[in-house]
């Protein structure tokens, strides 16, 4: 029996099917992000960056997308730190402000700030960039300097990112969540770039899930379909199983 159990939370979190495998399966930590994890399994490669932003947005196929998280940084000593991802943090007025704001200064013709279906924000370019980035699930609390964009156009998105950096400063979002004692975006952090791909290879016989990027993923082939958590029965445990939730 092979059956493959993929889980986008703590380990301190319990589910009856978590809770099951755990105490007869082997747990196994990867070098990968949950997205990126996802990515591989069903035969997506990274060029260089496995293309999650795409699989997320999906509401284009023709464009590059990459994702676009405002996050909070720390100064310590003379480099910054990561500390946090702030996108969910933001209600969806604040992320559409956002929006709005980068688009007015930083919109041009090949490049666009736009919101997807769950309230991220991701960056629309119409020509892909010469550039590998790193998600936010890679970086600890370090110096971000080895994470930034790296490749042919690297010290022009470093730099763009600098501008980010001295617009959200002053922006009104920024000192308002200030006043309010949140944490405040202080800078984008990119990552996850690339095209919606044409096709993925599913080894799968059959898959449970009520996790949504596995779902926009499978939606590219519509011959594959994922079953709800609740049908989830251990009869149902073959040699290609694979079973995913938040």
């Amino acid at each position: 029996m092979k059956t493959t159990l993929l889980c986008k939370v703590t380990p301190k979190h319990h589910h009856p099917i978590l809770d099951r495998f755990l105490t007869i399966g082997q747990v196994e930590s990867l070098k990968f992000s949950y997205e990126e994890f996802v990515c591989d399994l069903l035969g997506i490669k990274p060029n260089p960056d496995y293309p999650c932003a795409a699989l997320d947005y999906q509401k284009n196929h023709m464009h590059y997308y990459l994702y676009a998280d405002p996050v909070y940084l720390s100064l310590q000593r003379d480099t910054f730190f990561l500390e946090k991802k702030l996108t969910d943090d933001f209600t969806q007025d604040e992320i559409k402000n956002l929006c709005n704001a980068l688009n007015t200064t930083f919109e041009d013709e090949n490049r666009t700030f736009t919101i997807g279906d769950q309230g991220k924000l991701f960056l629309e370019l119409k020509k892909e960039p010469f550039i590998k980035t790193t998600s936010i699930a890679h970086i600890k609390r370090q110096p971000i300097d080895l994470f930034m964009p790296q490749g042919k156009e690297a010290i022009a998105w470093h730099a763009f990112m600098n501008e980010i950096q001295m617009f959200l400063f002053d922006h009104p979002l920024y000192q308002d969540r200030v006043r309010r004692g949140l944490l405040s975006p202080n800078s984008i952090w990119f990552s996850g770039g690339g095209q919606l791909p044409r096709s993925i290879e599913n080894a799968f016989t059959t898959i449970f899930s009520n996790e949504s990027f596995l779902k926009k993923v499978l939606s590219i082939d519509t011959q594959i379909s994922s079953q709800t958590l609740d049908k989830f029965h251990q009869d149902n445990i073959n040699n290609n199983t694979l079973i995913a939730f938040e």
